[in-house]
């Protein structure tokens, strides 16, 4: 476990200390256990398209994406909210009429990542209507049989008074507060706890991940012999250059597997691995599994052509 944190880039790790932290753990479950709410904490360095992952808490929203089409309509809101978020929390009413909130963590200017929570109707039952719904949901492929038990899910979503939504987003407001204390904590203790010379070769090393890197060439970047660097990088990472190298490219290749339009073959060289064969047998010594099985197993990230002006 401390091999694979390590093998992260600053900004990974960090994001991985706060998210396993027993603060944000012991808060998320009180803050679910109160609400009835879910909470989960998106790492704002993933491209966007991936952000969506795991954050699935209400039952219509579970249904809706056990349907590729419905991956697509909702993978498309988030998105769009996840562009819209600024420096204060942000929230979005769903095509289905549920309301989403994301909340920037942030390091100074720079957001690290995002509490994700809503999911829920505001609005009272009476003055909402299915039918609308259906009709953007068959337009992206839905049959009427997938409607039927999708308007009963919807039907049966209880509702989150808008009073008492806004109440608790401004607490929760408050938390991202106190994580982002939490997360400066930690980044004041991430740069003193590797030598320069380390840190400067991983963000050599990060920014150049596709390309063929050599011991000489990231020891000759920060201005050292290779045979210090090669003694120094395994001191501070307890892990060879190449190893560090490798777990990297798997991590930015699992990325780039929840794209169905990406090929293994492709994803492979993209991330600078010399031979499909080569890839494989890394993938399988750090993820534990076939880059294909993963992406069987792993979760969908769907392309869609709905323009997210529509979604309001």
């Amino acid at each position: 476990m401390e091999n694979r944190i390590a093998s992260l880039d600053p900004d990974e790790r960090i994001y991985r200390k706060l998210v396993d932290s027993p603060f944000f753990q012991t808060y998320r479950r009180a803050f679910t256990n109160a609400t009835g709410l879910g909470l989960v904490l998106l790492s704002a360095d993933d491209e966007i398209e991936n952000l969506d992952q795991g954050r699935h808490f209400a039952p219509f929203c579970k249904a809706l994406n056990e349907s590729a089409a419905g991956c697509q309509r909702c993978h498309l809101e988030h998105c769009c909210l996840a562009r819209e978020v600024g420096d204060k929390a942000e929230t979005r009413t769903c095509f289905a009429g549920m309301r989403e909130t994301l909340i920037p963590i942030r390091a100074g200017k720079k957001t690290v990542a995002f509490l994700s929570t809503g999911q829920v109707f505001t609005t009272p039952s009476a003055e909402r209507d299915f039918t609308k719904v259906a009709d953007q949901l068959r337009r992206v492929g839905f049959k009427e049989a997938q409607l039927a038990d999708l308007a009963r899910v919807w039907e049966n979503t209880p509702e989150f008074g808008l009073e008492r939504y806004e109440g608790t987003i401004t607490l929760l407001a408050a938390f991202a507060l106190q994580l982002s204390d939490l997360l400066n904590r930690l980044l004041t203790e991430e740069s003193n706890s590797e030598p320069q010379i380390v840190v400067k070769a991983k963000r050599f090393i990060n920014a150049h991940l596709e390309e063929k890197l050599s011991l000489d060439s990231v020891a000759g970047h920060v201005g050292v012999s290779p045979f210090y660097f090669c003694k120094l990088f395994k001191q501070a990472t307890d892990m060879t250059l190449t190893e560090y190298v490798n777990r990297r490219r798997i991590e930015w290749a699992k990325r780039k597997l929840l794209n169905p339009n990406s090929r293994v073959t492709e994803v492979a060289f993209d991330v600078g691995f010399q031979s499909v064969s080569q890839f494989n047998r890394s993938f399988l010594k750090y993820v534990g599994t076939s880059p294909t099985r993963f992406r069987i197993d792993g979760p969908r990230s769907q392309s869609t052509d709905i323009a997210c002006s529509e979604a309001a």
